[in-house]
Formats: C-alpha cells, sequence, structure tokens
C-alpha cells in the first residue's frame, strides 16, 4: 500500500480456526512484517470477533503509529501501537492507510 511504504495483513477467526493459530502465536508478527525492504509502516490486523478485529501497527523510522492508532480509540508508542476496530478487514485496512499517509 502506499507505494511499498505500508505493508498490511489480515487474519479471520475461521483462518485462526483451520490452522489451529491462538492470539499467543501471532505475538511478533507485525514486528517481522516492518522488516520487509522499503516498508515504513506494517498493519497486522486479526478477528477477535464478529467484524472485530485487533490492530497492531509498527513503524520503522519515522511515521508515528500512536497518532493513528489514538484515531481510532487506540494508543501506543510512536513506533508501536494498537486499537480494536470493527467492520471488514478490507474497510479497516483502507482507513488506517487513509490515516497512515499522513504520517508518511
Amino acid at each position: 500500500h502506499l507505494d511499498g511504504k505500508v505493508i498490511a495483513c489480515y487474519l479471520t477467526e475461521e483462518v485462526m480456526s483451520q490452522y489451529g493459530v491462538t492470539k499467543a502465536d501471532l505475538d511478533g508478527i507485525v514486528s517481522q512484517m516492518r522488516l520487509t525492504k522499503d516498508v515504513e509502516v506494517a498493519i497486522f490486523i486479526y478477528q477477535t470477533g464478529e467484524e472485530l478485529y485487533k490492530v497492531s501497527l509498527r513503524s520503522k523510522s519515522y511515521a508515528d503509529v500512536n497518532k493513528v492508532a489514538n484515531v481510532f480509540g487506540g494508543g501506543g508508542h510512536v513506533r508501536a501501537a494498537g486499537c480494536t476496530v470493527s467492520g471488514k478487514p478490507e474497510e479497516i485496512i483502507q482507513n488506517l492507510n487513509r490515516e497512515i499517509e499522513q504520517q508518511l
């Protein structure tokens, strides 16, 4: 997304169940995504309920993901933040990208 500056991924409860994935198994994924060449912000979301998703945001060097998370009722730190958002994953990522674009 955003000319390669943003990478995003999501998991539904169905996929997590299919592969026997727990929330504990997801630790560190967003940080690994951030290591992708030329990426400034990584977005990782996973489903926690009916159209409810936990969002993790990480930035590499200059984007303030705390400001992004605050828009959606979350928080954290400049380089690591999160929030919980309802909706469809593609729409959530699109909305996050609108806010991230202001940080790039």
